[in-house]
């Protein structure tokens, strides 16, 4: 079940791990207060590192995890756990600040994008709100 434990029960098997993620997607937009309660099909979130390299030992190592090779690209991974997709959108960092390279470019995450002090680490408003925008403008393009 795609709840908000289960949610949880993620974070604390990525951190046992030591990959720090924060949680981004829709569910990320329902704690903040930006969309109403839904049902939720998967669970994304924001990866900072400078690759995938840790996220692929933990999932060459963790049985429970089932990666989606074809969710596995430079800027993304997937793993499937309890019949639910789970996302990692890379997020690196340069002298400008952080970055993820995207199918349409490179999209510049505002400087507060990983905000601290929560039990589940929860993306900022502001990050949430850009990158809708960003993708409402890139759908509109293509």
């Amino acid at each position: 079940m795609n709840d908000l434990a289960f949610v949880a029960r993620i974070v604390d098997l990525l951190e046992s791990s030591r990959l720090r993620v924060w949680l981004a997607g829709g569910w990320a937009e329902e704690l903040r207060g930006l969309r109403p309660p839904c049902a939720h099909s998967d669970v994304d979130f924001l990866y900072p590192g400078r690759d995938f390299g840790r996220v692929d030992r933990f999932l060459a190592e963790t049985p429970a995890a089932r990666e989606w090779t074809g969710k596995r690209t430079q800027r993304t991974r997937a793993f499937e756990l309890d019949g639910v997709l789970v996302e990692l959108l890379l997020v690196q960092r340069d002298d400008r600040g952080w970055f993820s390279e995207l199918a349409q470019g490179r999209y510049r995450w505002p400087d507060d994008v990983f905000l601290a002090g929560s039990r589940i680490p929860v993306v900022s408003e502001a990050a949430l709100l850009g990158y809708r925008a960003a993708h409402a403008v890139a759908a509109r393009a293509a």
